[in-house]
């Protein structure tokens, strides 16, 4: 029982006196103090490295979407360093150790590491994802794993354990980097737009392409994507009632699909303008009267 009230009075007494206070209040300022100099210096250093990028970034051959990758990693890296340097700051003025903390914490960390090995894996494939430069924030790829699609769509962001892809449909997806085995990047080459223009076989083939031809100078004017003017190919194939011209035009990358649909808007437009006749249905009378006579 004696013992009981000496714990208990050893826990109380403390609180008794005017100085336990002013320590509890010193240590708080102090707290607060530590973490807002670490705002402070994280704000100049986040800037400092966005500049730096920024600097880096003015060539003709600048990557403005690698930029922006390598800028939103840096940050993190530097913020985990200076959040990690105020905590065992923090924790020395108490009278911690922080050396003891971090060896144990590395035995802890070894005997977690056995059932922490897929976070390790998605750190590990982040790393390689980013420093091999694979993909950007902002290109517009394909994820698969095994052969099996996982998602398609725009990245948004890339972490050393995670990313996001914005898909087509318009969800946001969050992948592990371990989930990433095959990737089909859209926005690293040119893209080409490929069509095929049908025509009615009476049209005069020649003249046909000169009116395609003095329409494709203007139109890459009219639209950013195309890179190259486009081009006739050939006559791609003929029937009983129609040829097929075939079109190509080199566009931005990723811009493949949205050049081939603006050339099939733009050319049926300038067919109605220009009276270029497209085929129709051929229809056949068929007389059974007749079938029978013969």
């Amino acid at each position: 029982m004696n013992q009981i009230k000496s714990i208990l009075y050893s826990i109380i007494e403390p609180l008794t006196k005017p100085e336990t206070y002013q320590t509890l209040l010193s240590n708080i300022i102090m707290i607060i103090i530590y973490a807002a100099a670490a705002w402070i210096i994280l704000q100049f250093l986040n800037k400092g490295i966005a500049q730096f990028f920024k600097m880096q970034n003015k060539g003709k051959n600048a990557n403005k979407k690698r930029s922006k990758t390598l800028i939103s990693l840096v940050q993190n890296v530097v913020s985990y360093v200076v959040w990690f340097i105020v905590l065992t700051t923090i924790l020395s003025k108490f009278g911690i150790s922080v050396g003891g903390i971090i060896a144990s914490a590395g035995v802890v960390g070894l005997a977690v590491g056995f059932g922490a090995q897929t976070v390790v894996k998605d750190i590990i494939t982040g790393f390689f994802i980013i420093f091999e430069n694979q993909f950007d924030v902002g290109d517009y790829v394909k994820i698969s794993n095994g052969g099996s699609p996982v998602a398609e769509g725009t990245v948004k962001s890339i972490g050393l354990r995670s990313m996001r892809i914005n898909t087509i449909s318009g969800e946001l997806t969050t992948l592990p980097n371990g989930s990433v085995g095959e990737i089909t990047n859209y926005s690293v080459i040119n893209g080409e737009a490929i069509v095929d223009i049908p025509v009615a076989i009476e049209e005069d083939i020649d003249n046909v392409e000169e009116v395609l031809n003095t329409y494709f100078e203007t139109i890459r004017s009219k639209y950013y994507l195309f890179i190259s003017t486009p081009e006739i190919i050939g006559v791609n194939s003929i029937t009983n009632n129609e040829f097929i011209l075939r079109i190509s035009a080199e566009t931005i990358p990723g811009e493949g699909a949205s050049g081939g649909r603006i050339l099939r808007k733009e050319i049926l437009k300038l067919f109605k303008v220009k009276e270029i006749k497209t085929p129709q249905p051929t229809m056949v009378q068929y007389d059974a009267n007749q079938q029978n006579q013969g």
